[in-house]
């Protein structure tokens, strides 16, 4: 009795959060299969549930292969349906399911699997491990050299030449529950005319908050501490001392379909790095011709990321 009292209580609540599926047009034997709750089983490792429809909040997670009872699929978004959490309307990702069918459920009571759905027991918080909730991030770059290397490449041969290009990549690990992500990357980066040759690669430890997410698009604020494991630079025939390179970057980027596995981005930011070993710079005539003491401007950047 209190088993149908449940369900009963649950299809009343679904009946007014969920719009039924006969007032789109579907005929009346369509209709009938949707009206009221129905039993589902987690079909994924790991089933967020979120507390709204845009799933910017995660409530938690429910594990594979639990029996859990879900309302309607949403008109505005079909994607998801609703399911009821400490009192409260959550919704859960429809192909994280699998709707099951009037004789599989009576088979399941029968060995003992869960007859109603008890989201006390079934959610849990997810855990923060590292191995999961990971991306690969590969970018395209270019930044401002800023105006004393500027100067150098212009007076050596007289180029307009003022900005590094280059490619990165880095491993991002986002929170699961919360706005946080982390990270580090590797990157190359070159200014090359027919006499200057510069290039820096450097390692970019990485942190970062996550202000906008939607399953358009996300929005994140980066913020890294870069330093050089190497920085050459080659005027003429002449190679300089070894140099070594840091500073942050900081910037946003938006990132497409982050619930997709793969999702292109685009960012703005700003460099700011302090240059050493380079404050005397000679040309094949023994000349001094400069110093490079800093590098700093604006950084663009587009790419695409991997969830791994």
């Amino acid at each position: 009795m209190l088993i149908k009292l449940n369900a009963l209580i649950l299809g009343f609540i679904f009946l007014f959060v969920t719009p039924l599926m006969a007032s789109d047009g579907v005929d009346s034997n369509q209709s009938d299969q949707f009206i009221g709750t129905h039993t589902a089983r987690v079909i994924v490792p790991r089933a967020i549930v979120y507390s709204d429809e845009n799933m910017n909040s995660p409530l938690g997670y429910i594990s594979n292969d639990k029996l859990i009872t879900v309302g309607n699929p949403r008109k505005r978004n079909p994607e998801l349906v609703p399911i009821v959490v400490y009192g409260r309307l959550g919704f859960i990702e429809s192909k994280n399911i699998h709707f099951e069918n009037e004789s599989i459920e009576i088979l399941n009571s029968k060995r003992g699997a869960p007859r109603e759905h008890n989201i006390d027991i079934v959610l849990t918080k997810p855990e923060e491990r590292l191995s999961e909730n990971n991306s690969a991030y590969f970018s395209l770059h270019q930044f401002s050299a800023g105006e004393e290397t500027k100067n150098l490449v212009s007076s050596i041969d007289g180029s307009s030449k003022d900005h590094f290009t280059g490619f990165g990549i880095s491993l991002i690990h986002r929170q699961t529950t919360g706005r946080a992500l982390w990270g580090a990357g590797y990157e190359y980066n070159a200014l090359s005319t027919p006499t200057v040759k510069f290039t820096i690669y450097t390692l970019n430890p990485t942190v970062g908050y996550t202000p906008i997410r939607n399953p358009l698009f996300l929005v994140d604020l980066i913020f890294s501490l870069d330093f050089s494991i190497s920085a050459q630079l080659k005027i003429q025939s002449i190679n300089q001392s070894s140099a070594f390179a840091w500073g942050p970057q900081f910037g946003a980027r938006m990132v497409l379909f982050p619930n997709q596995k793969y999702h292109p981005f685009g960012g703005i930011g700003y460099r700011s790095y302090k240059v050493m070993r380079l404050d005397s710079l000679l040309d094949d005539n023994g000349t001094n011709v400069g110093a490079i003491t800093k590098i700093n401007g604006i950084n663009l950047n587009i790419g695409f990321a991997i969830e791994i």
